[in-house]
């Protein structure tokens, strides 16, 4: 059984890991914002999408290897849980605008 201070070092490791997957969701949203604006204007759009799929799911795996190096799969697995979580409120924002409602947080 974990004690005290050793829990809260546990506790704040997975926090961590969660904020850090809410981070690389966050990233991997806001990329794919930037890249849908400029595909009207874009000479060549698959390019566009590819390029920025590729650079998105790079910047993306890194993260997750570097954490499952360091920390190992639970941290892992607590990191892909938070990675979903900026996609669920998106998700909850745009269907709240569309239906003409203020989105409640």
């Amino acid at each position: 059984m974990i004690e005290g201070e050793a829990l809260a070092g546990v506790m704040l490791g997975y926090g961590a890991s969660f904020a850090f997957g809410c981070l690389l969701g966050s990233a991997f949203l806001w990329g794919l914002w930037l890249t849908v604006r400029r595909l009207p204007t874009a000479d060549h759009p698959a390019l566009l999408m590819l390029a920025s799929l590729l650079v998105r799911f790079t910047i993306t795996l890194a993260g997750f290897l570097l954490l499952a190096r360091m920390a190992g799969w639970e941290h892992l697995l607590v990191a892909a849980i938070g990675f979903t979580l900026p996609r669920l409120f998106m998700k909850h924002r745009i269907q709240a605008t569309l239906a003409g409602e203020d989105p409640q947080v």
